[in-house]
């Protein structure tokens, strides 16, 4: 297993490695994404679309949206791309700082036990959730035509406030916040 993961590792390093040698060729400063699945915290699967500008070289402002497919939730957020080896070659890397904000509701099923018909009942419970935080994303992208690629985001971090959280701790709303979404787009 290890041998696998190293060797996987020294691929993708040649690969990012090869890409800042044959960065001369122009791909496009504007990114159009559409992610067929993005999953975040608390168990949220969704679909997005996302909108990237390559500011020059080195920077991009990012602003991707989800919808949940299996509840009803939206999240936008805006990210600032930072590519350290370059945003101009088949292979990239980026470390992404986010702000992000939720709004939507989840619902939870439970048992209940009904003093009138003395049995238990499944009742369901509908609670509203907003919530804004900050990630800390990692990206990697792989232009595969001159126009088509295809990239994977992922990044951990925290709600700042979060309307969900009920905890023992007073007025604390802090709770994690995580993602992890699959893109592919095309690049003009």
């Amino acid at each position: 297993m290890k041998k696998s993961i190293l060797s996987l590792a020294m691929l993708l390093l040649t690969t990012i490695s090869f890409a800042q040698k044959s960065s001369d060729k122009h791909y496009g400063k504007n990114i159009i994404a559409f992610n067929p699945v993005t999953l975040m915290s608390d168990s949220h699967v969704g679909v997005g679309f996302s909108y990237e500008r390559l500011v020059n070289d080195y920077f991009g402002i990012k602003v991707p949206v989800m919808i949940g497919i299996n509840s009803q939730y939206t999240n936008i957020g805006v990210e600032l791309k930072l590519y350290p080896g370059r945003n101009n070659g088949p292979a990239k890397y980026a470390i992404a700082p986010m702000l992000m904000f939720g709004v939507g509701e989840t619902r939870e099923t439970m048992w209940q036990y009904n003093n009138q018909t003395f049995q238990n009942e499944q009742i369901s419970i509908v609670t509203p959730r907003t919530h804004y935080g900050f990630l800390l994303n990692q990206t990697l992208n792989f232009t595969i035509m001159k126009n088509f690629y295809i990239g994977l985001d992922g990044g951990i971090g925290l709600n700042y406030y979060d309307s969900q959280v009920t905890n023992n701790n007073g007025n604390s709303h802090l709770s994690f916040a995580g993602q992890l979404q699959l893109a592919m787009g095309v690049r003009f």
